[in-house]
């Protein structure tokens, strides 16, 4: 059995992940309110949050999928 690898714990801010989503900040911003599965920023100082690098990796990751050239349901 292989043993469990943990994430590198790196934090990144708004900007980083405004630019891995491709959104603008006040999409981030809707996401952080109505996304029940979004990463929840840490709070590093008093006017300070930053993400969890691998979660949003993660989330990402999660996203649905879309057959472009498919036919809508």
């Amino acid at each position: 059995m292989q043993p469990t690898q943990n994430p590198t714990l790196r934090l990144i801010d708004r900007w980083a992940v405004i630019d891995r989503l491709g959104i603008s900040e006040s999409t981030l911003e809707r996401m952080m309110v109505r996304e029940v599965d979004f990463p929840q920023p840490r709070r590093i100082s008093s006017r300070s949050i930053r993400w969890l690098e691998h979660e949003v990796d993660a989330y990402i990751r999660k996203l649905e999928t879309v057959d472009y050239f498919g036919e809508d349901d």
